[in-house]
């Protein structure tokens, strides 16, 4: 049985109000379970400073070294829409340019179709190059809308977040992991 959850999170400093939809038998993550789940138990979040003003990304730092950076779709441009609106969903880049893990944190569509998006779908961005073409990635039939707007959200707004001077000269072209 699924139930909704408003949360309000500190996040590296930013107070950040999301939606969950919370599975009973998971219990509700935060941003930050997610951020250690992808990085490791001892990775922690801050923000850039130097950033784009419209753009909001946490740096993620494991034991003082960079190691990635984490950032909401609905935060960085551009701004991509399902069916019924826009899909927030937390994304998580390593100093590789490679995307290490995403969950959706918010949306509007219709549960019968968003709950066609299974963990396959949601895999099929892990260890994927922030610049891969997104007609690699497969839609979900009967969730086309949603399935096309997370593919463009993610993949559009990686790039975003990667292009980002202060992102930029912290990537490691070339270095497995990160």
């Amino acid at each position: 049985m699924n139930r909704n959850a408003i949360r309000l999170c500190l996040l590296g400093g930013i107070f950040v109000l999301f939606f969950t939809q919370a599975r009973a038998d998971s219990g509700t993550r935060t941003p930050e379970d997610f951020c250690r789940d992808w990085f490791g138990q001892t990775a922690q979040a801050i923000p850039l400073t130097l950033c784009n003003t419209n753009v909001v990304i946490q740096e993620v730092t494991l034991d003082g070294k960079p190691s990635g950076w984490l950032f909401r779709t609905d935060q960085v441009p551009p701004v991509c829409k399902g069916k019924r609106g826009q899909i927030a969903v937390l994304v998580a880049v390593g100093t590789d340019a490679h995307i290490k893990g995403l969950t959706v944190l918010a949306h509007k569509e219709d549960p019968r179709y968003f709950l066609r998006l299974k963990k396959a779908f949601f895999e099929q961005f892990r260890n994927q190059r922030a610049d891969e073409d997104p007609a690699k990635f497969d839609a979900v039939t009967k969730a086309t809308f949603s399935s096309r707007a997370i593919i463009r959200d993610v993949m559009e707004g990686t790039r975003t977040v990667i292009a980002q001077p202060e992102v930029a000269a912290k990537l490691h072209s070339g270095k497995k992991g990160g």
